[in-house]
């Protein structure tokens, strides 16, 4: 019976770290991201199609979904200086994603933001004085979804913490013993409906 325990103590071990796991890869890619550590950035992340999605999702978010025509009719037409924001708006993407999605881009992108708050909104003081655990539960209280949709694919849905109606989705891999970051997306909330 006491093996039979110990045994059962083991298996909900595992399976509470197994659980943890791409919760704690989240925590430390955030971590690196925001002290500058481009060597866990880039063992953390798949950039190939990490920039690909990011770059995609910004674009559609920046000029909103590309006009499906219904079948049979023609498609709809864009006009000249639509045609103009939506070729400049890409453009804009295509070169911040070039520059930024790095594991040295990203923290310039972090610490642009922590310039603004220390100098400008004075909020960084704040965050600053937080411990570890209360920045954690800040950090958390913004995740809006997380599942597992097979043991080795995990998708988590984050708010902004600047702008609520921005969201980001991030799909992590098992890859070996490590999770890894394979796609991250932007995207606008979900809109709620009334019930």
């Amino acid at each position: 019976m006491r093996k039979l325990l110990v045994a059962l103590a083991a298996g909900l071990i595992l399976a509470v770290a197994f659980v943890a796991s791409p919760f704690v890869a989240v925590w430390t890619i955030r971590e690196a991201i925001r002290t500058g550590n481009a060597d866990v950035i880039e063992a953390r992340l798949e950039w190939p199609t990490v920039r690909e999605t990011l770059r995609l999702s910004m674009t559609e978010y920046a000029i909103g979904p590309t006009p499906v025509a219904a079948p049979g009719s023609p498609p709809a037409r864009v006009g000249l200086w639509q045609s103009i924001k939506n070729g400049l708006s890409r453009r804009a993407v295509d070169n911040l994603v070039a520059a930024y999605v790095t594991p040295e881009g990203l923290p310039q992108l972090f610490s642009a933001r922590q310039f603004y708050r220390t100098n400008i909104s004075g909020e960084q003081a704040r965050l600053d004085a937080m411990p570890w655990h209360e920045r954690a539960v800040e950090f958390w209280s913004r995740v809006k979804r997380a599942e597992f949709h097979s043991p080795f694919l995990f998708e988590i849905e984050m708010a902004d913490r600047n702008d609520p109606t921005r969201h980001y989705v991030g799909l992590l891999q098992l890859r070996g013993l490590d999770w890894k970051l394979t796609e991250l997306r932007v995207r606008k909330a979900p809109s709620v409906k009334p019930a």
